[in-house]
């Protein structure tokens, strides 16, 4: 599910790239209070075999109606009750085997008294007539005053247990019906859901149509789904699949660009995995306002339509990512489901992971470490500024509280430990079994270990133990040593992390040492991990002109090795994968010599891979002298539009430097190809602060871009400039009916401008807070950072109001977050405060000392005082 990596890009892409992590960075925090206890899987009264719906979509007044049918047995007997999950639902009736059974409703259940108690083993149907106008699990779009051109949709989103808001159910992964829709729309209208299209029929007095749709393989409750909306229908096929994409007529040029690589990625799939696609057909459905990045249901994923985009944005921009993502998860989070939320990661470790392995096979080894680093240090912010917890953990308030980086992305770097510890084929023979073993059924963690250790016949218990039973990971510090006599390299390795029961005291890993000598060759040991002090010795001629741990950042660590100029330089020239040369490139940018300059302009200028190029230029930005700068302006002519990007911020950091502001306004005045240069060259031109800024900022934001990314990034650098000016053009950009995108760029620069501007701090305060209210998912979703920036205590009531009133698990954890902060925030003030006060306390009783002792000094020496 939703990929939060594809809405961090997006804030990337938007010049808000703080507002989904760092608001709330203030050092690490408990994941969850104390007083939240454990959570267990639920347990199950009847066995649901089967889910028939069928149901009319009323897009005037935003309302469902119909029949939920459930075909179920007694686990156990006798069974006179059942429980169905069913949140703000009007239930009108129910049947039992076709007569009128008594029930009730409260406490978000449906209880139904059965006519008679079931013996075990016994079937029966369960209509359940209801209709409802649901707030969340099913999401009416269409056009308003402010967006008349929005156009009429409505879809599902029922992970993690929403479903309950638009049908009856019973709504947690550990039960796995067959499902069935039957869904009426207006005539022009087309609805898709899982499975096959059994028919269509058309009502020419109603003037609606009726789809009929069947998934004949059992999944779990959240995956059943249902879009429908005027769509433009394009059909693919890989191999024997039928692949669909359903888009707004009109983009179906964008569509292809979006998801044209989806059959590839089917039979790429097929074949690592070793199990065919097991549905009856792949469709992907691009919907508007989605409140994820992408949906995962069977055979029917959901896709925001922010990821369809036009060809000037494709120069950089690819969508591969979402779509391999939500792809994996047919096989990995649907034909294999998680028991229970605890165990999520099965799902979204293995799809985010699957989405790196995709990357590795259409663009290459490169590409992928470059996806696995990514992963990496999404995940290691989230453990140093926010909170660490085991991956494997039910103490959670929401299951949305699990859906971080902590689930996706070290889910995935564990997958990836564990390919380099077997092997490929031992890795993908283990996959296998681990898949057809227990194709549609529920799985746990111990599941995947056992078929491992029955694949490679090791045990495993100290790999899943350390990595994803225990929370945190190495942090290693490295350090070496040449004896020129004996002719020996000593490499120490310390494992410096604090212990404790909730962390492994030393972590075992295999791990790579690889000595460079001045021409570039390497020589490479292969050595194990496994005490929290080690050394080795290695027998050369000479001192090696680099030492490298880890050359291919394989494990998941933190690493301080210290190494000199010449040695990062050496790695910088010869280092054979990518990701070792970008790593030197960002450790010389600390070193900021002129050689040092040197070297990382020659890699801006001439490294093969865009990466590299991305980090020497970056590096170059962070030294800021003018060869520097000299160096960064003879960047901005390379071809790919990603080191030009990586350029035009770099420039960001010369401050009040004529030159590169010059440069950016240059930049800025003619455009660029890639629509992101062109927002970079924005945002970093404000961050210069030159008088001419406001003027180019101005005009770009009269440019329109995919995701509004130029306009969004014009705000943003207005928000750098510090110009009060910008105060008034922010505000205009944050009224509904505004793009929405600029209307988050604009309330995160108000914030901004609030948190420098004492005189302003009311007065803009006043206007963000009522847009806790605001209709918009993603304004409601940046308020509370923006809240947070402010730290004014006078936020408080608003954060309340969202952390009590919204229905969305995230928001409510944001908003929370942003009250502990500012919080906080206040007691520090109150405790400086006080501090103050005490110190004022103790120089006046100084004083009042001095001068008692000056007193008596006088009357020791017989004079008047």
């Amino acid at each position: 599910m939703h990929k939060p990596r594809f809405l961090d890009q997006l804030a990337i892409e938007l010049g808000d790239a703080e507002a989904f992590t760092v608001a709330f960075a203030r050092g690490r925090r408990a994941f969850q209070p104390q007083h939240v206890e454990a959570k267990w899987a639920r347990d199950r009264a009847a066995n649901i075999s089967h889910v028939k719906l069928e149901v009319a979509l009323d897009f005037e007044q935003k309302r469902i109606s119909g029949t939920a049918t459930h075909r179920l047995s007694a686990i156990t007997g006798p069974l006179d009750r059942l429980e169905f999950d069913a949140t703000e639902l009007e239930i009108k009736a129910v049947r039992v085997g076709g007569e009128p059974a008594t029930f009730e409703t409260s406490d978000d259940k449906l209880r139904i008294a059965l006519p008679r108690a079931l013996g075990a083993g016994e079937e029966i149907e369960v209509a359940i007539d209801y209709a409802s106008q649901p707030r969340r699990g099913l999401y009416f779009v269409g056009p308003d005053a402010g967006y008349p051109n929005k156009p009429r949709q409505a879809w599902t989103q029922g992970e993690d247990e929403d479903s309950r808001y638009w049908f009856p159910c019973y709504d947690y992964p550990n039960s796995r019906p067959t499902s069935e829709i039957i869904a009426t729309v207006p005539e022009k209208f087309t609805a898709v859901s899982n499975g096959a299209l059994i028919g269509t029929s058309t009502n020419t007095a109603d003037k609606t149509r009726t789809f009929h749709w069947r998934h004949e393989v059992p999944h779990s409750t959240y995956l059943i789904t249902l879009a429908a909306g005027e769509f433009a229908l394009i059909g693919e096929r890989a191999g024997n699949t039928p692949v669909t994409y359903y888009v707004a007529p009109g983009r179906e040029d964008d569509a292809r660009r979006a998801f044209g690589n989806t059959p590839k990625m089917i039979q790429f799939f097929e074949r690592v995995i070793g199990v065919p696609y097991p549905y009856a057909k792949y469709a992907q459905v691009a919907v508007s306002d989605f409140i994820f990045g992408g949906m995962e249901n069977t055979s029917a994923t959901t896709q925001t339509d922010s990821t369809l985009h036009d060809a000037r944005a494709h120069l950089d921009f690819k969508s591969d990512p979402l779509v391999a993502h939500e792809l994996a998860h047919q096989w990995w989070g649907d034909l294999l489901t998680c028991r229970d939320w605890a165990h999520a990661w099965l799902n979204e470790g293995f799809a985010t992971y699957f989405e790196a392995l995709w990357c590795e096979e259409n663009l290459g080894a490169d590409e992928f470490a470059w996806n696995v680093r990514q992963d990496r240090e999404a995940y290691l912010d989230e453990d140093a500024n926010h909170y660490r917890r085991p991956i494997v953990c039910n103490r959670y308030r929401n299951p949305i509280d699990l859906f971080d980086r902590h689930l996706y992305e070290k889910g995935s770097l564990v997958l990836h430990m564990l390919r380099r510890v077997t092997g490929d084929d031992l890795f993908y023979k283990s996959l296998n079994l681990y898949c057809t073993r227990h194709r549609g059924a529920n799985v746990i963690t111990q599941d995947l270990q056992r078929a491992f250790e029955d694949t490679t016949g090791r045990n495993l218990d100290f790999f899943f133990d350390q990595w994803v039973y225990k929370e945190g990971h190495p942090e290693i510090e490295v350090s070496s040593s040449f004896d020129d006599k004996k002719k020996l390299l000593s490499v120490t390795v310390k494992q410096t992390h604090k212990t404790g029961d909730a962390i492994a005291s030393a972590f075992t890993f295999p791990v790579t040492i690889a000595l460079m000598d001045a021409d570039g060759h390497e020589t490479r040991h292969r050595v194990e991990i496994n005490e929290r002090e080690q050394g080795f010795t290695f027998a050369v001629e000479k001192a090696p002109k680099a030492v490298r741990f880890d050359p291919e950042h394989d494990i998941l660590k933190t690493l301080k090795h210290k190494r000199g100029r010449e040695a990062l330089e050496a790695a910088l020239r010869h280092a054979p994968e990518a990701i070792g040369r970008a790593n030197a490139a960002r450790e010389l940018g600390n070193e900021g010599s002129p050689q040092a300059t040197a070297s990382l302009r020659d890699a801006m200028l001439t490294d093969k891979f865009w990466g590299v190029q991305a980090d020497a230029a970056t590096a170059l930005g962070a030294i800021r002298t003018t060869a520097a700068l000299d160096a960064l302006l003879e960047g901005l002519k390379l071809p790919h539009p990603k080191t030009r990007r990586s350029v035009a911020r770099a420039l960001g950091n010369f401050r009040g430097d004529a030159r590169a502001a010059s440069a950016l306004a240059g930049v800025v005045a003619a455009g660029d190809e890639s629509y992101f240069v062109e927002a970079e060259a924005v945002l970093s031109l404000g961050k210069t602060r030159d008088e001419r800024a406001f003027a180019h900022l101005t005009e770009a934001l009269k440019r329109d871009s995919y995701l509004d990314v130029i306009r969004t990034h014009a705000i943003a650098g207005m928000a750098e400039l510090r110009d009060e000016r910008a105060i008034d053009v922010a505000r205009e950009y944050a009224a509904y009916g505004r793009p929405p995108r600029a209307r988050v760029a604009a309330v995160g620069a108000l914030a901004r401008f609030a948190a420098l501007k004492d005189n302003r701090r009311i007065e803009i305060l006043d206007y963000i807070a009522p847009l806790v209210d605001d209709h918009e998912f993603m304004m409601r979703m940046r308020l509370p950072s923006a809240l947070a920036e402010v730290g004014d205590p006078r936020a408080l009531p608003a954060l309340h109001r969202l952390a009590d009133r919204d229905l969305d698990g995230r928001i409510q954890r944001h908003a929370n977050d942003a009250i502990t902060s500012i919080s906080e925030g206040r007691t520090r003030v109150e405790e400086g405060q006080r501090l103050r006060e005490d110190l004022d306390k103790l120089r006046d009783d100084n004083k009042k000392l001095q001068e008692r002792l000056e007193k008596v000094e006088a009357l020791a020496r017989d004079k008047p005082a």
